[in-house]
């Protein structure tokens, strides 16, 4: 979802200039080569920073997807992921739910390959000590994150506190920026998520609203271009069996994988684990429940994002998520 607290500078810094870097490559990519690699190419694979995407790179780490295989391109934002897979720029991309029902929505054939997590409070509003409740919202400023999270999040949080949109006044902006426009007091509240909370938390915003309010509406997941996916099967189902491999790693060998994952993020062991409070992960298991069967659970909360989302303006027309549950994903993911 990484999509941590006390993130050192130089290494955000680090981040940002490589992720801008590969964000201007991947803009012109499509414009030098064909939609899609070549199947002896490696698979590209989008992803921003989000705990719930940390054992995606603890997979890379450890091995497990062989050398050559799989580029993952640590991109600095989630909008970026979101343009990288739009325009064909990636193969597979760390997108949420709501990401990639107004993909559908647009025309976009995709795949839903594995959910990665559900947000249980990783995704927050945190505001200034001022800000008591959603209601305290009225006439103030609040910065949202530039991806259709970010305006769902705005929804719901004027739900919540019995607002309109014409009651507040919206700033669009990147969530690497919520840290300097917090200490600037340029927004009183902030529509973000880990590892940017624990970043505001730490220069004394609380927050006042967070997903483990909205339960089983924020799922992140694994997709996938239908083209990529029938293509070259057999590859992207690696990637599927893979992920489930590092989970059970993180089962039997917790210290040693968050020891893993919390240096990959400069940041303590406690301080990953205070972030990963916050989302739940799903196991093989429960991505069955969710993805396949004739009745996959991810439906009935699709459903309900996608009239929220429609109600909101986010959609001029609804998705139904049926189009991205491979009918054999139990094959693909448990082979």
């Amino acid at each position: 979802m990484n999509r941590g607290a006390n993130l050192d500078r130089d290494r955000s810094t680090l981040l940002s200039a490589r992720g801008l870097c590969l964000a201007i490559c991947l803009g012109i990519l499509p414009l030098i080569s064909s939609c899609f690699n070549e199947p002896s190419a490696p698979l590209r694979i989008a992803s921003s920073p989000w705990p719930g995407y940390e054992p995606l790179y603890l997979a890379r780490d450890l091995g497990y997807f062989g050398n050559g295989k799989v580029n993952l391109l640590e991109l600095p934002s989630s909008d970026i992921t979101l343009e990288s897979f739009r325009n064909r720029s990636a193969d597979m991309a760390t997108l949420t739910l709501d990401e990639a029902l107004e993909l559908l929505s647009n025309g976009v054939k995709l795949r839903i390959l594995f959910v990665m997590d559900s947000s249980n409070g990783a995704d927050a509003v945190m505001a200034a000590p001022q800000v008591k409740t959603p209601a305290d919202l009225k006439g103030k400023r609040i910065a949202i994150i530039n991806i259709p999270l970010g305006v769902y999040m705005l929804s719901r949080l004027l739900d919540a506190a019995k607002l309109t949109r014409d009651d507040v006044n919206v700033v669009p902006v990147n969530e690497s920026r919520h840290a300097s426009l917090y200490k600037q007091n340029s927004a009183d509240a902030f529509i973000t998520f880990e590892p940017f909370k624990s970043e505001l938390a730490a220069l004394g915003a609380r927050p006042i609203f967070d997903s483990s309010q909205i339960p089983n509406e924020i799922f992140d997941l694994m997709l996938v271009h239908e083209e990529v996916f029938q293509a070259r099967r057999e590859e992207v189902c690696g990637v599927a069996r893979q992920w489930f491999r590092v989970l059970e790693y993180l089962r039997q060998s917790p210290d040693e994988a968050d020891a893993g994952m919390a240096k990959r993020l400069g940041v303590s062991v406690q301080g990953y684990r205070n972030m990963a409070k916050g989302i739940v992960i799903p196991a093989q298991a429960e991505n069955l429940r969710l993805l396949a069967g004739a009745a996959p659970a991810i439906i009935p909360p699709s459903e309900n994002l996608s009239q929220v989302m429609l109600n909101a303006g986010q959609m001029k027309r609804g998705a139904d998520i049926r189009q991205a549950l491979p009918p054999d994903i139990g094959a693909c993911i448990a082979k």
